[in-house]
């Protein structure tokens, strides 16, 4: 029911504001040939604090933190538009059944980027474990003062995990999506809404 309306707003709110980081563009820039990094280096305390803080101030990272979702429409009052411009009535079970739907959809979405978050970290991490300390020692305090060829390959390297990062935040959120839609056609199939309203959750594709 209303597959075109509530869903679809609520979905491209994600995909548009907070929280979701946007693709990486590409780089007029000739490809920049990445070195291996070298073995893991035992962590001690020093080592595990630069890494941290590396890591915590990531924009990705900061970034994939932010709710996804903003709403500037409460689910009741939703709701209620929707009760009212339906044009004939169903039980409040249905009604109480929908605003659960909605919620779990919009917690999902806020957490889209959990997997892509974990992923990114700890191929981040992989990556801060292999780099000397003196290294690591700019990168967390004065990161814009590496020098050119250091830079490019950390550079390199962020777009690598970002487009990964991309690739992992469309897969939770095309689960997410489809969880909601299965959701809300089991909703209307027990309340045989199919039978009064043509554009409903359980209506064939393409109906």
């Amino acid at each position: 029911m209303l597959r075109n309306t509530v869903v679809i707003t609520t979905l491209s709110v994600c995909m548009l504001f907070a929280g979701c980081v946007a693709p990486p563009s590409a780089s007029d820039n000739a490809p920049v040939q990445l070195e291996p990094l070298g073995q893991i280096i035992p962590r001690n305390t020093e080592r595990t604090a630069m890494i941290e803080r590396i890591i915590a101030n990531d924009p990705t990272v900061i970034s994939s933190q932010k709710p996804a979702l903003n709403p500037t429409q409460s689910n009741d009052s939703r709701i209620a538009m929707l009760r009212k411009e339906l044009g004939f009535t169903l039980p409040d079970s249905y009604w109480k059944l929908y605003k659960q739907n909605l919620e779990a959809l919009q917690f999902d979405l806020n957490h889209q980027h959990d997997a892509a978050r974990e992923q990114y970290i700890k191929t981040y991490s992989d990556e801060l474990d292999r780099v000397d300390s003196s290294t690591l020692q700019v990168m967390s305090t004065e990161p814009k003062t590496l020098d050119e060829k250091t830079r490019q390959q950390w550079n390199t390297r962020m777009n690598d995990r970002l487009i990964q990062y991309v690739i992992t935040s469309e897969e939770s959120f095309k689960v997410a999506r489809q969880a909601h839609i299965d959701r809300m056609a089991a909703m209307d199939r027990q309340y045989d809404v199919c039978s009064r309203k043509a554009d409903c959750w359980d209506a064939p594709a393409g109906k």
